[in-house]
């Protein structure tokens, strides 16, 4: 008889647009019970080999992760990869490389942001390279700024008056493929996921088209559970994975530990007729007792 895992398989660090540190948020992952994670920070490995060493000292079974931003029919859609080869070239030329767009669309909402007479006494460039650190840079650190400067309240405030389609601060993204992010990871020896399916807001056919298209790019595996409490959502995703033969995921999304909302670990239990994907992992997870 095995115990039964805690698990979270989506979070981020200050290696990409996280509050905590590879080694705090292992101390938190610790303090909340989890036995397995995967630190998934965005189009960068940076964070989960910053705490490996850290996560083998506290008994956590730390998977490799990333999250990586692509693109399929002009929409930004976000794949997570587990269990590969963290060092594996192609995959990681290809993070380095969005990371570069990253900057360069930074680098434009920096010059839109500076020209508003409200907002050119900041400083913004100077503000969001302190914040950025060593990480990689996202619209997130451009809310946060916003936040921690009283111009806004929230993120979703910053995003609805600033950064958003049709705000001031607003660049278009430019992404490589959803077929090339996908078989980064396939090539890497990971399983790739498609993250938070129901934050992309599609129709039931578009969200099907996008599974198809995922598949036949190599993905294996869909987030089913990213919240708390059980769900509609969580119950269509469970249906979505069984019906194209998907392996299930399950990850907070955790950014901040003021996101009160969204705590590492606080997740609802898998739908039992789930095929979790940690069973597929090449160190194996145990399954529950």
């Amino acid at each position: 008889m095995t115990s039964t895992p805690k698990v979270d398989f989506h979070c981020h660090t200050t290696a990409s647009d996280g509050a905590l540190s590879p080694q705090q948020l292992i101390e938190l992952a610790h303090t909340h019970q989890i036995t397995h994670l995967a630190i998934t920070d965005h189009d960068t490995t940076a964070g989960y080999q910053q705490a490996l060493k850290h996560a083998q000292q506290k008994g956590i079974r730390l998977t490799s992760g990333v999250e990586i931003s692509c693109e399929w029919q002009k929409q930004t859609i976000h794949i997570v990869g587990l269990d590969f080869d963290a060092t594996h070239p192609k995959l990681q030329q290809g993070l380095a490389d969005i990371r570069a767009l990253r900057w360069k669309r930074a680098n434009e909402i920096i010059e839109k942001l500076s020209a508003r007479p409200n907002l050119a006494k900041l400083d913004i460039k100077t503000r969001l390279m302190e914040q950025v650190g060593e990480g990689v840079v996202g619209r997130g650190h451009f809310a946060q700024l916003l936040i921690e400067s009283g111009y806004v309240k929230n993120t979703q405030q910053a995003f609805d008056k600033y950064l958003k389609k049709g705000r001031v601060g607003f660049v278009k993204s430019e992404w490589p493929p959803l077929e090339e992010v996908v078989q980064w990871i396939v090539e890497a020896g990971g399983i790739a996921v498609l993250a938070h399916p129901g934050l992309y807001k599609l129709t039931s056919g578009k969200l099907n088209r996008l599974i198809e298209a995922f598949i036949e790019a190599g993905g294996r595996a869909i987030e089913v559970v990213n919240k708390p409490r059980h769900s509609a959502e969580i119950i269509g995703m469970a249906q979505r994975a069984e019906r194209f033969g998907l392996l299930a995921s399950m990850g907070s999304d955790f950014h901040r530990p003021e996101h009160t909302w969204r705590g590492l670990g606080w997740l609802a239990p898998m739908p039992e007729e789930c095929h979790p994907v940690w069973q597929h992992f090449k160190a194996l997870v145990p399954a529950s007792s």
